[in-house]
């Protein structure tokens, strides 16, 4: 693995040197424009100092325009994947489990965050199960790999993916999209924006409504079939601009869906006694589910931006926002068509931050000042029933009710700026100081249906925790040619601490801050007048005190900070454009992942008749020691190709594409038992159609998954075995599109 990756290095390191002194030489007439044949470059706010092209922003970071989005049917967070490098997106019933460089937590529950942040217009989304949402009216999309957090903050320890929506337009515009296909899927989109008040005021509306049948049958009697979808959204925007120096933006959503959740495939046999979920073991498109397996929410929001340029250095930013989300979710725990384990879950969540930023444009000196406050407040039920069946023995039949309420405040400073020490040198220095205080109300009620066992109760309500962290970072990028940029950064990356949201006694209920430092170096470089662009990150990371399940005293198994680890790693982007209307994209990702300290990993019930021959499990505990392992959801290798080609036709453009992904095994236990794990895989995604004159109507054909591969986006151990959440199966749709 480490000879591979220094040879790959190596060898892009020294062809792009190697050019760059070439270039740096070469007559600038020989370095013009492409015309339409160049590789277009995408104006990005990564940074947060203003507007910078791609290229030439010294982070890592993987850019998608609308047209990008539109070409390869990205319509939400998951399917980024085949596009990321070293991304990977998992679910927990109707929650997203986001991993960058294996950085990520399957930790979804009210007193946690995660460790990716997903932010749309600045405005951070707290929630797990709000980062699902469909993109509408996006201009962009930025995956920001590595941490962030001097300029992101608190959680942003993995990396970040920015919304950024479309402004209103001072001239009338729109776009209706209309989807039909497999699972009688029908989906509407459209996009209205134009002036009010030209000059002065204008506004935008989208909208979008998705209907679609399970593609999950149930075959337990009664059951219905899961994997359906029903969503709603709206989004609204009012730009009110005055003068040319103020500009305020007033932006509203609302989000709702109702799901049949894709069912947990069972990986090997549960019981016995249950004779249809046994007949489907391997079969990822059959379920036998006894009892509803369904998710609903309900989200909205709204923002104030304020932008005002003082001077000609000096620009404020004011971003105020308020959001609410209800999420209610019913789930069949033990996975057959028998009477088992069943639960409930019902989460109510209100947040409200406010930014301020100086902006500072000097003639060598770019930079931010930013204060940063944080709300939320959260409210959860949890009741796991399990009934007196078959498959329950009496002293475990119980009711589990769980009642928590988690309150956060986070509050910070922060400041960034690049001086550029000649016109091809630039340092950047950055510090955040961050405060947290969080605080928890617990109730847990364990009530046996055999009246001669105990009841067990807690209930807990100590002071709140303080936590707080310094975040610096330091970047030197240096511009080697005009097209080839080189860079090398150190960042510290924070994430809160937090509560067991099921603790039941006061060992187990908080758990501290876990931190990471970054070490990377990347290449940017285009080529051949920009028909060719090559990008290369390495890094190094040493994180620790992750926030992980397990024993953390005797009899207390829970979240707690008992272990770290060191990840590095290599990722390759490139795109070519050899002809006029063919293009080319590459990206390889290699990525090393091991805890260096975790002996004591816990190992649930289900995961234990598997470990039980490993010398590194302890029977007595229950604990495996993982130190070595892979961590979760951190395949060693990833690549994702595409090929598109467009030719003209009588008025308008025809055009095909096609995709193809494919990732090595992936665990998702710190014990790396094989049937806690997908193996590898590949997907390809294809489609063809044709644009009308001036872009103004298309018609497209879309297929995923063309050889409906069967294969797992995360596996846990929930109910009676181990068992995996199945990818979606192969899907065909229309698509037709009018643009005005």
């Amino acid at each position: 693995m480490k000879t591979r990756m220094l040879k790959l290095g190596a060898a892009t390191a020294a062809m792009i040197l190697a050019w760059a002194g070439a270039q740096a030489q070469a007559p600038a007439e020989a370095q013009g424009d492409a015309g339409g044949q160049a590789i277009q470059d995408i104006v990005v706010t990564a940074t947060r100092t203003g507007a910078t092209q791609l290229q030439r922003t010294p982070i890592a970071i993987s850019a998608f325009s609308a047209e990008q989005l539109d070409a390869s049917g990205i319509v939400n967070v998951k399917d980024l994947v085949s596009a990321t490098p070293n991304l990977s997106v998992g679910q927990a019933t109707a929650s997203a489990q986001i991993y960058i460089r294996g950085i990520g937590s399957n930790n979804v529950f009210i007193g946690s965050d995660p460790d990716v942040t997903v932010q749309s217009d600045g405005v951070y989304i707290a929630r797990a199960f709000g980062q699902f949402l469909d993109f509408v009216d996006v201009d962009r999309i930025e995956v920001l790999r590595g941490p962030q957090g001097t300029l992101y903050g608190r959680n942003a320890v993995g990396g970040t993916i920015n919304i950024i929506s479309r402004k209103p337009s001072d001239s009338f515009e729109g776009r209706a999209q209309l989807s039909a296909g497999t699972d009688d899927l029908v989906q509407a989109q459209a996009y209205l924006s134009g002036p009010i008040v030209p000059g002065v005021l204008q506004a935008s509306i989208a909208g979008n409504i998705l209907r679609r049948d399970g593609f999950v049958e149930n075959i337990a009697p009664g059951g219905k079939d899961v994997g359906n979808a029903r969503r709603e959204g709206v989004r609204g925007q009012l730009r009110f601009a005055p003068s040319a120096t103020v500009e305020a933006i007033t932006r509203f959503d609302w989000n709702g869906s109702f799901e049949r959740m894709d069912a947990y495939s069972h990986l090997l046999a549960p019981v016995a006694a249950a004779p249809l979920a046994t007949s489907l073991i391997g079969d990822y498109s059959r379920t036998a589910l006894d009892s509803p397996q369904n998710s609903r929410t309900r989200i909205w929001g709204i923002s104030q931006e304020i932008n005002v340029e003082l001077s000609d250095v000096l620009t404020l930013k004011s971003l105020t926002a308020y959001r609410r989300s209800a999420y209610r979710v019913n789930v069949d725990i033990d996975g057959t068509e028998l009477r088992g384990t069943y639960g409930f879950q019902a989460d109510r969540s209100k947040q409200f931050s406010q930014e301020l930023n100086l902006g500072i444009d000097l003639p060598r000196f770019e930079g931010v000042l930013g204060a940063y406050y944080f709300r939320e407040w959260q409210r959860s039920t949890l009741r796991n029933t399990t009934p007196p069946s078959a498959v329950t023995a009496p002293a475990r039949a119980t009711e589990t009710t769980v009642n928590p309420v988690a309150r956060v405040r986070s509050q910070a400073l922060f400041g960034q700026g690049t001086y550029h020490l000649t016109d091809a040198l630039g340092l950047t220095l950055g510090l955040r100081y961050t405060q947290d205080r969080r605080g928890i109300d617990q109730r847990l009620m364990r009530v046996p249906f055999d009246p001669a066992l105990p009841t067990i109760g807690f209930a807990a309500s100590p002071p709140p925790r303080n936590y707080h962290a310094w975040t610096p970072r330091v970047s030197v990028d240096w511009q080697a040619a005009r097209d080839v940029m080189l860079y090398a950064s150190v960042t510290r990356g924070y994430k809160s601490g937090g509560t067991n949201f099921s603790a039941t006694n006061l060992a187990a209920l908080t758990f501290d801050p876990e931190t990471i430092w970054s070490y990377e170096a990347g290449l940017k470089s285009d080529w051949f007048d920009r028909r060719l662009r090559v990008n290369l990150t390495g890094f190094y990371y040493d994180y620790s005190d992750l926030q992980i399940q397990s024993l953390l005293a005797p009899g207390v198994v829970a979240i707690g900070n008992a272990a770290s680890a060191r990840v590095k790693g290599l990722e390759l982007e490139t795109i070519a454009r050899p002809a006029d209307g063919l293009t080319f994209t590459f990206n390889y990702a290699l990525l090393d992942s091991e805890y260096r300290h975790f002996p004591n990993a816990a190992v649930p019930s289900q995961l234990r008749p598997y470990v039980q021959g490993s010398p590194r499990y302890d029977a007595a505990t229950n604990t495996f020691d993982a130190t070595g392992n892979r961590l979760t959801a951190a395949p060693r290798s990833s690549l994702s190709a595409s090929a598109q080609y467009e030719h003209a036709l009588g008025s308008g453009t025809v055009f095909v594409r096609g995709e193809y992904y494919w990732q090595s095994r992936a665990h998702y236990d710190p014990s790396n038992a094989l049937i806690m794990s997908q193996k590898a895989y590949d997907l390809i995604n294809l489609s063809a159609g044709y644009r009308g004159a001036d872009d103004r109507w298309s018609a497209r054909i879309v297929a995923k998954n063309v050889t409906d591969k069967q294969y797992l986006i995360t596996v846990a151990a929930n109910g009676l075995v181990p068992a995996g959440l199945a990818g979606a199966p192969r899907t065909v749709a229309l698509q037709l599109t009018w643009n005005w």
